[in-house]
């Protein structure tokens, strides 16, 4: 009887190995690592290239910069750009693809005169994201420096400076006597070509082949500052002075504001319906073009700022200096159907 009893033991503890060695259970373990959002990126640069009667603002430094006012084509001077007293003089407003900043002055010209006239060729570059653009004229002030003779014989209530500057009456007389207009250097095909990897060398004085007119600093315009539909290149801003000006007692300023959607829009419309409503066209033609007239990431947009103080101008601007702040401006497209009055 013990030794069944020892036998059935065996057996058991057997049994309770066997039912040991079946605990484990089917099973998977799936583990996506490393999960991350990065934020996307929205980013405005500017580059610029300053006309003045006829020359050009280049960098003729073999090392260090030194920009000079140039012929058309450097190194090849015509007898009229040579004429120019201002000839090889220093000078301010051109610079390559960068963020703006204290040094960067669109215009900065110490001598100007009735019968002058200049450029300023301004290309925006918006990378990785679409958005949208606009142009802001700020803290435009007028200063008459100084009393001449023959201002004070043609001003009216006599010169006079006021104290502070920039008042009225006493303020200056330039703002009111130097016209600005711009106008979208696109060139004579729709959209924009030039930045294109793959452009062959351009020609002289040419940005690229595919379109030698873009960027060029010339309105392509059957009659010069006309309206939009009777230019290849659209102006605008139309001719007149700037608007912003501080009332009277220097309290108050309201910006001159130029929406570029509102510049691009129109231009989809007439010359870009049957192509990529989001203005992708893989540098052909309305390439940077979308039907709401945001800016295209990555596109180079060229506009052509243009200024003149007419020779109706007299002795009341004499000495007068005009500031202004100049600001190019983007918020992104997407998940913002239109931009705030503000940004």
């Amino acid at each position: 009887m013990k030794k069944i009893i020892i036998s059935l033991s065996v057996i058991a503890a057997v049994a309770a190995v066997a039912i040991g060695a079946t605990t484990a259970f089917f099973s998977d373990t799936e583990t996506s690592t490393g999960n991350m959002f990065t934020a996307g990126a929205i980013d405005l640069k500017i580059d610029s290239e300053s006309h003045y009667n006829g020359l050009i603002c280049r960098d003729i430094g073999p090392s260090a910069p030194d920009y000079r006012w140039r012929g058309v084509i450097d190194g090849s001077p015509t007898t009229e750009e040579l004429s120019q007293e201002h000839y090889n003089d220093p000078c301010d407003g051109t610079w390559a693809e960068t963020d703006l900043g204290l040094t960067h002055k669109f215009f900065k010209l110490t001598d100007v005169k009735p019968g002058d006239v200049g450029e300023n060729t301004i290309s925006l570059h918006l990378t990785n994201n679409d958005g949208w653009g606009r142009f802001v004229i700020s803290a435009v002030k007028d200063y008459d420096n100084t009393c001449t003779e023959p201002e004070d014989e043609v001003v009216t209530e006599g010169c006079t400076v006021a104290t502070p500057e920039n008042q009225v009456p006493g303020s200056g007389e330039l703002s009111q006597n130097i016209s600005f207009f711009a106008w979208l250097d696109q060139g004579t095909i729709p959209g924009f070509q030039c930045n294109n990897p793959n452009n062959q060398t351009p020609p002289a004085g040419a940005r690229c082949t595919a379109d030698p007119h873009e960027g060029d600093n010339i309105q392509q315009c059957n009659n010069p500052q006309s309206i939009p539909s009777d230019c290849a290149e659209p102006t605008v801003i139309t001719p007149g002075p700037v608007d912003d000006l501080n009332n009277n007692d220097n309290s108050t300023e309201i910006d001159e504001t130029h929406n570029i959607w509102e510049a691009l829009d129109p231009i989809f419309n007439l010359y870009c319906t049957t192509e990529p409503v989001n203005g992708h066209n893989n540098y052909d033609s309305c390439h940077g073009l979308a039907d709401d007239g945001r800016m295209v990431g990555s596109v180079t947009y060229y506009f052509g700022l243009w200024w003149t103080i007419p020779t109706t101008v007299g002795n009341e601007a004499q000495t007068d200096s005009l500031t202004a702040d100049l600001s190019f401006q983007a918020v992104q497209h997407r998940n913002n159907p239109r931009p705030t009055p503000t940004f």
